[in-house]
């Protein structure tokens, strides 16, 4: 949402100044970078917070962007905005479909072709990927999914990585890996969200938060985590949904807090204050860090 201020439109939630000129509008960020837009609202020109440019030239298909130094890639879509080519220098990638479904890329680098393929064979969802076949014609990727369209499976060649997903009764999810180690999700809607609340499961080196617990505010950020020991992590923000506060294993004698103070204007931390040290960091005005000072406490 921007609002009218002295001729400029002005971000009312801290994401920058919208400015209307001749050749149509010019958007700021709060970290310097910047993007031209035509009157017709197309993106002409991205200026990064580190002065890197990109101009961009478009006809009605074909899309070519071209940085400062003058290297370039074009960009060509199909009627129905579909992407068919990417070519740069020494690259080409040609995009092909069937039912407006990616039906497999060709690639040409240095001269050299190859090919990748993409099946969809789940007559109930017939929009849904469920194998890929690589460039040397081994299909190395499955999906599978059951009548509701909900993945409930996917693997690679052989059965490697073999996951397995059953949709329970009171809303839960059940996942089983490829070493029939199975870890259920539990979640509640929150603010209009699906946010877990509880992972059940023995603790793995691929999993290692399984028999968590997390509650939330209203805004659908994370207040308390409590992990398999029992060790609870207590969470504050401040009203941008920004975190201020984090004590991990809060009412033990082994509490840790850090608190983190943030740029009034831009994402950007300026303090963190941990046990044992404390970080101050400065920027320019495009965002970019001056400097970091740590000391000890």
């Amino acid at each position: 949402m921007f609002k009218a201020v002295d001729g400029k439109y002005v971000s009312t939630t801290d994401l920058g100044v919208l400015l209307l000129n001749e050749a149509g509008w010019t958007y700021t960020s709060t970290d310097g970078s910047v993007m031209d837009f035509s009157v017709e609202g197309d993106l002409v020109r991205k200026i990064s917070k580190h002065g890197a440019a990109q101009n961009i030239a478009r006809d009605k298909y074909n899309l070519q962007i071209t940085n400062s130094v003058g290297q370039s890639v074009k960009i060509s879509e199909d009627i129905l905005r579909q992407l068919t080519l990417l070519e740069a220098e020494g690259v080409k990638l040609q995009y092909f479909y069937s039912a407006q479904r990616l039906s497999s890329i060709t690639k040409n680098i240095g001269g050299d072709s190859s090919s990748r393929s993409y099946q969809y064979e789940d007559s109930r969802n017939p929009g849904l990927l469920t194998g890929i076949t690589d460039e040397r014609g081994v299909r190395f990727a499955t999906w599978s999914y059951d009548d509701s369209g909900r993945a409930v499976s996917s693997q690679h060649s052989g059965g490697a990585g073999l996951t397995q997903i059953a949709y329970n009764a009171d809303g839960s999810s059940s996942v089983t890996n490829e070493l029939g180690k199975t870890t259920v999700y539990r979640y509640q809607q929150i603010d209009g969200v699906k946010r877990i609340i509880a992972i059940d499961g023995e603790p793995s080196p691929n999993c290692p938060a399984s028999n968590s617990t997390y509650t939330y505010n209203d805004r659908g950020l994370v207040l308390t985590k409590t992990d398999a020991k029992g060790l609870v992590t207590n969470y504050d923000y401040n009203d941008r949904g920004f975190e201020i506060s984090r004590t991990e294993a809060s009412g033990t004698t082994l509490a840790r807090t850090t608190t983190t103070e943030w740029d009034p204007d831009r994402f950007l931390p300026i303090k963190v204050i941990e046990p044992n040290r404390i970080t101050v960091y400065s920027y320019d005005n495009q965002g970019r860090e001056l400097t970091r000072q740590s000391t000890s406490r």
